[in-house]
């Protein structure tokens, strides 16, 4: 299937890896694409690697470079790529930190195959993905954070859009709530990123709650 989406698997846990495979060849529109063992394996391999995939999961707790160290390299070599933790660790700081650092999505492992693939095609096609055990307490302390005090950078409608993708909402579907085409919301998207200084909708949605423009 010319378009599936091509999935790179980093994880060290051989059998869990394993079964990621196995259930990404069942999937529809998915395709995997490679898997390592450590982001060190990936490292190495990469001049072997024929062009990026469209989306990695990458385990957190890693040998060497951990996860959360790895992923600006990762977002650097391969920018439009987008990343989604794993993690057996429901520490929220750690959901904040993989936020800033450009991941897309956050999932907790022991998750449904039907909830994984669900998030890769959400995240594919534009919304920020946190595992529903976290996305309450994370986006609870986002809003306890002391705010910036600053004019709001974000036009009315750039706003309204935001706060559409921080209700999980892809771009597809805000085009549809607003009645908007969806080439529109790409280029509200891209101008609410530059504002935001931010790499992708998570980073910009935990950018706007923290500084309280919505």
């Amino acid at each position: 299937m010319t378009d599936s989406i091509r999935i790179l698997i980093i994880e060290d846990n051989q059998n869990y890896l394993n079964s990621l495979k196995q259930a990404l060849t069942l999937l529809e529109g998915v395709e995997y694409f490679d898997g390592y063992g450590s982001f060190e394996a990936f490292r190495n391999a990469t001049t072997e690697v024929p062009d990026a995939p469209d989306l990695i999961l990458l385990d957190i707790n890693l040998p060497g470079l951990s996860g959360l160290d790895a992923l600006p390299e990762l977002k650097r070599i391969m920018p439009s790529t987008e990343v989604i933790m794993l993690t057996q660790n429901d520490d929220y700081p750690n959901v904040l930190t993989a936020i800033q650092r450009g991941a897309s999505g956050y999932i907790i492992k022991g998750g449904s195959v039907k909830d994984i693939h669900q998030a890769i095609l959400d995240v594919h096609h534009g919304a920020a993905v946190i595992d529903p055990r976290l996305s309450r307490i994370v986006l609870t302390t986002l809003a306890c954070t002391p705010r910036e005090s600053q004019e709001n950078p974000l036009s009315e409608r750039e706003a309204e859009v935001l706060s559409a993708m921080a209700d999980g909402l892809t771009k597809k579907e805000v085009a549809d709530q607003l009645k908007l085409s969806y080439h529109t919301i790409d280029l509200y998207t891209r101008n609410i990123y530059e504002k935001l200084k931010a790499p992708n909708n998570a980073a910009a949605i935990a950018t706007a709650i923290r500084k309280g423009l919505i």
